[in-house]
């Protein structure tokens, strides 16, 4: 009887771990993965996602079956928030994190914590800039700080509000910012028909889904931020960090929410998800975004490819939190965070 349960023990352990995902090349079989967008459709966000939707299968063993979902929200942080608590930690859904959200837990009570997320990589670090549309004739930077103007945005969470608060914290300008817009989409038509005169956005932001309107002089960017970028459309464009003087505040805030734009369009599976499971797709993305057919996907796109591994990634987010001192985060909360009331 003893050597009968032994036996038992052990088969019930050897099924165990033959079921782990780690030790089965097909978990993924059969299966299906949601890419999750943290913002509605019509912008480069929900580009990258359809990007790697349509790619990441192959990599993956057992080439499970992929659909997109778009969750707008908050700039984000519904998605995020979403993830966190409600997704499956199984492996069957991964989202890409809008920028902002990264550093809104430093100085705002949110659901979630981006340093517990796991992340797969991100394609792209991308530029981005204060943008107006022409018929507003604005030139530079500095008649913001005497010209009423108008930014579309989404959450209060998102970089696409968080960055032109930070120009007006720092350099003075008094951009006010219309909360709302679903994706960078309905901000791009909000642009054009005039509700708003400008937004926040990356270069590529407009060469993926408006390619016209940089060449065609449709949008001007007046003040850009973020890693460089070689493009012809960021030369001579003023940067908010060239602007800021080294070891001042308003430097060290610009160090701190900066990383959001460092860390890229990054993708992450949810905390609590196996490490076994994370491994897998750690290894299907890193593979996916340096092979030869996706970096073509992406130039037929008109994107950016300036991939951040998930080791990068890590060490850029720890980097920023470890700058962000109790004093910086005061500062922040108190210039970039705080809600203005309505006169």
């Amino acid at each position: 009887m003893i050597r009968t349960l032994k036996l038992t023990i052990a088969a019930t352990a050897a099924l165990t771990v033959m079921s782990a995902p780690s030790m089965a090349a097909d978990y993924f079989a059969g299966k299906q993965i949601t890419v999750q967008v943290p913002s509605g459709s019509g912008g480069t966000y929900h580009v990258y996602c359809q990007l790697v939707q349509r790619n990441i299968a192959r990599f993956i063993p057992g080439n499970p079956k992929t659909v997109i979902q778009n969750m707008p929200g908050g700039g984000g942080a519904k998605s995020a928030a979403f993830m966190s608590h409600v997704a499956p930690k199984d492996g069957s859904i991964i989202a890409m994190v809008a920028p902002g959200v990264i550093t809104t837990p430093m100085v705002r009570k949110v659901r979630y914590d981006a340093r517990t997320f796991n992340w797969l990589g991100a394609p792209a670090a991308r530029a981005a800039g204060v943008f107006f549309w022409h018929t507003h004739n604005v030139k530079d930077w500095k008649e913001l700080r005497t010209r009423p103007t108008t930014i579309a945005t989404s959450g209060f969470a998102s970089s696409g509000s968080i960055f032109p608060r930070l120009v007006n914290a720092t350099l003075g300008t008094k951009m006010q910012l219309i909360y709302g817009y679903k994706g960078g989409g309905r901000m791009n038509v909000s642009v054009e028909k005039g509700e708003t005169m400008g937004r926040n956005n990356f270069l590529s932001g407009f060469t993926g889904v408006r390619p016209t309107w940089l060449p065609k002089g449709l949008v001007k960017p007046v003040i850009m931020y973020g890693p460089k970028s070689p493009s012809k459309f960021a030369k001579g464009v003023p940067r908010l960090d060239d602007l800021l003087k080294p070891g001042t505040m308003e430097a060290k805030m610009y160090e701190v929410l900066g990383m959001n734009l460092k860390v890229g369009q990054a993708f992450y599976a949810p905390p609590g998800a196996p490490s076994n499971v994370v491994s897998i797709l750690r290894k299907s993305f890193t593979e996916m975004m340096f092979h030869k057919s996706f970096i073509e996907e992406i130039k037929k796109r008109r994107v950016e490819h300036s991939p951040v591994t998930a080791k990068q990634i890590n060490a850029l987010i720890k980097a920023g939190f470890d700058a962000a001192t109790p004093d910086v985060i005061k500062a922040i909360k108190k210039r970039v965070y705080t809600k203005k009331k309505k006169s």
